[in-house]
């Protein structure tokens, strides 16, 4: 009889454990504190552990069953890798004054591509905007030294349903732009405390400056603000990005629609953005034009880098005219010197190199 109890006893013990260990397992697997504690604990070494993961002033966190994949070490205090099921791209860099410049900048810091002309983002923070990547860059106070952040990559749908849903938006821009945003400015804190960088933060990303596309001449005051357009009469529209001295990358189109299709593109690139290790430019000197193309420097505040500003002239702006006129092209080398002394003027450069006026 006593030993038919402690059998029971046994097999009722196991039972219970067996409920136990099922019931924790469970708990384990499909709750959102567990889903938490796994996260962050897996946080402390994926992408360095410099990523934002957690919920604070400036960025509301990563949701805790966010998927982590392809975690990359690109070099000395350089990491990339992929969050959620869009595969989005974090790119998280220091770079050092002494050496950025021999490193493969181009896999740290990818080209614009995105759908849209770069905003310069707002709150005091130095980066940009595409529609298809977010980047932050801030400076070490002290030295030239930088931390870079890129987020790529990160819309879950298709172009042109990301344009119909952008077009719907009264500011052309999504909730995951901003999000992505309110992401990198928090990963560019948390990794320039992690690096010992003394960086000045800016304050939480509230809006993205308005998307605007192609409008006329007399509208113009973003970037291509200020431009002589009334040395050429063909010229009637411009596509322009905000004007402001925190952009890394700033670009002015102008066109004649009536006259050619090819537009005047004048554009501004700043700290590693403009480095010629990245191939932007075709020549060391620091001004210059070789037929329809320009270029110009500047010295710029806690850049390493000298400000690089480029600019193009369409072929047909110098043959194309309705019937019974001609002329001669005039605009662009006195547009890009004035769009040039204005961008370098907003980000206080100086030392500013540009071609001979003609």
């Amino acid at each position: 009889m006593a030993r038919t109890a402690a059998v029971r006893w046994a097999a009722w013990t196991a039972g219970v454990l067996i409920v136990a260990l099922l019931a924790a397992w469970t708990w384990w697997r499909e709750s959102d504190s567990a889903a938490r504690w796994r996260f962050e604990g897996a946080m402390e070494t994926y992408c360095g552990g410099v990523l934002a993961h957690e919920k604070g002033p400036l960025f509301e966190g990563l949701w805790p069953r966010t998927e982590l994949m392809s975690d990359l070490d690109l070099g000395p205090d350089a990491y990339s890798c992929l969050l959620g099921e869009a595969r989005t791209e974090v790119t998280v860099a220091l770079l050092r004054a002494e050496d950025y410049q021999d490193r493969d900048l181009e896999r740290l810091l990818p080209p614009f591509s995105g759908s849209l002309l770069p905003v310069p983002l707002t709150g005091g923070w130095r980066g940009a905007a595409d529609g298809d990547s977010v980047r932050v860059l801030v400076s070490c106070r002290g030295d030239e030294d930088l931390v870079s952040v890129t987020v790529g990559s990160y819309l879950s749908q298709t172009a042109s349903e990301a344009k119909e849903a952008r077009q719907e938006q009264e500011s052309g821009w999504l909730d995951s732009d901003l999000y992505w945003a309110r992401f990198a400015a928090a990963t560019a804190v948390k990794a320039s405390a992690h690096w010992g960088c003394k960086a000045e933060e800016g304050k939480a990303l509230r809006a993205l400056p308005a998307v605007t596309g192609p409008e006329p001449i007399a509208d113009a005051d973003g970037t291509c603000g200020g431009l002589p357009f009334d040395r050429d009469e063909r010229l009637d529209t411009v596509e322009e990005t905000a004007a402001g001295g925190s952009a890394l990358y700033e670009i002015c189109e102008v066109g004649a629609s009536h006259y050619f299709n090819e537009t005047y593109v004048f554009s501004a690139r700043f700290g590693p953005y403009a480095s010629r290790k990245r191939g932007h430019d075709t020549t060391q000197a620091e001004a210059g034009a070789d037929g329809g193309t320009m270029w110009a420097s500047a010295r710029c505040p806690d850049d390493a880098d000298r400000a690089l500003f480029t600019g193009s002239v369409p072929p047909e702006a110098a043959t194309v005219w309705l019937p019974g006129e001609k002329g001669k092209e005039t605009f662009g080398l006195p547009a890009f010197r004035e769009f040039a002394e204005r961008s370098a003027q907003r980000h206080g450069c100086t030392d500013l190199r540009l071609p001979t006026a003609g």
